[in-house]
C-alpha cells in the first residue's frame, strides 16, 4: 500500500533554508539569476518566502537542481508478486527525497533517517539492496538484525485474519486496546474491519519498517500477518509509551 504522505516532509520553500547554506548552491543561484538579483534571491531562500516572479524562478531553479544533482544515499526495492520495484533515498546539499517507480513525490526531508524510515514504511515488503525477500510461506527476517526469532526490533506481530496480536513489544497493549474497542461497541452486528484497520494505522505510524506474511493457521486455513519493526530498542520503547498514552 502506498500511503503517499508523511508528517516529516517540508515543501521546497522550507527546504531552501537548508540549501542556502551550501556555497555550491549559492554560486549556482548567482550564476542563474545574475548579480543584480542575487542578494534578493538569497534573502528569499533564507526566509523561505519564494514570492513574485523572482521567487518562482528560484523555486524552479532549485527544483531542477535537486532533481538532477542528487546523489543516492540509500537504495532498496518493493517486493510484490515476485517482482522488485526500485525505491531510493536521494540527497542534495542536506535535503533528502524519496523516489519510487510510479509514485508521486511527497515533499522533502531534512534528515536522512526520516527519509529512509519513510521509504521503508510507505509501502509493504520493502527491502534494502542486499537483503533477500522473505518467501510468501517462509520465515520473516527482521530488517535490522536479520533474525527470524523475536528481537528488540519487533514491535508487533498481528494476525489480520483473526484480528489478534501474537507477539512483539506492543502485543499486550494492542490486544487490550482491541478488546476495549469490542467491549465499548456492545453490538452483535458491529463491523470490526474499520476500527481494526485504524488501530493498525496507529501501530504503522510508530513503526520504522513493516513486512507481511501468510501462514497456515489450521488445515485448509491461512492467516495474513503484518509484522512491524522499530530500528532500535529505544525507538520501540518510545513507540510503546506513545501507543499506551494514546499520543498516537
Amino acid at each position: 500500500m502506498d500511503k503517499g504522505f508523511s508528517s516529516d516532509t517540508v515543501d521546497l520553500a522550507e527546504a531552501c533554508k537548508v540549501l542556502v547554506k551550501s556555497r555550491s548552491v549559492q554560486a549556482h543561484l548567482k550564476e542563474e539569476v545574475g548579480s543584480a538579483h542575487y542578494r534578493e534571491a538569497l534573502q528569499m531562500m533564507k526566509s523561505g518566502n519564494l514570492n513574485g516572479d523572482l521567487g518562482a524562478s528560484v523555486h524552479d531553479l532549485l527544483a531542477n537542481m535537486i532533481d538532477s544533482d542528487a546523489d543516492t544515499v540509500w537504495s532498496g526495492f518493493i517486493y510484490q508478486d515476485h517482482e522488485k520495484w526500485t525505491v531510493r533515498v536521494n540527497e542534495c546539499h542536506g535535503v533528502f527525497w524519496v523516489w519510487a517507480v510510479e509514485s508521486d513525490p511527497i515533499g522533502y526531508f531534512l534528515d536522512k533517517a526520516s527519509a529512509i524510515s519513510f521509504a521503508r514504511t510507505n509501502w509493504d515488503n520493502v527491502y534494502e539492496d542486499g537483503e533477500e525477500p522473505d518467501d510468501e510461506d517462509g520465515e520473516v527476517h527482521c530488517p535490522y538484525c536479520d533474525t527470524t526469532e523475536s528481537c528488540d526490533h519487533l514491535l508487533l506481530v498481528v494476525d489480520k485474519t483473526f484480528r489478534h496480536a501474537e507477539g512483539g513489544l506492543l502485543y499486550e497493549a494492542f490486544n487490550t486496546s482491541w478488546a476495549e474497542i469490542i467491549e465499548d461497541a456492545d453490538d452483535p452486528d458491529f463491523d470490526e474491519s474499520d476500527p481494526f484497520y485504524e488501530l493498525l494505522q496507529r501501530v504503522e505510524s510508530l513503526a520504522d519498517a513493516k513486512k507481511q506474511s501468510s501462514q497456515d493457521s489450521a488445515p485448509g486455513m491461512s492467516s495474513a500477518y503484518d509484522l512491524y519493526f522499530c530500528s532500535s530498542k529505544k525507538r520501540g520503547q518510545v513507540a510503546l509509551k506513545k501507543f499506551i498514552s494514546g499520543e498516537i
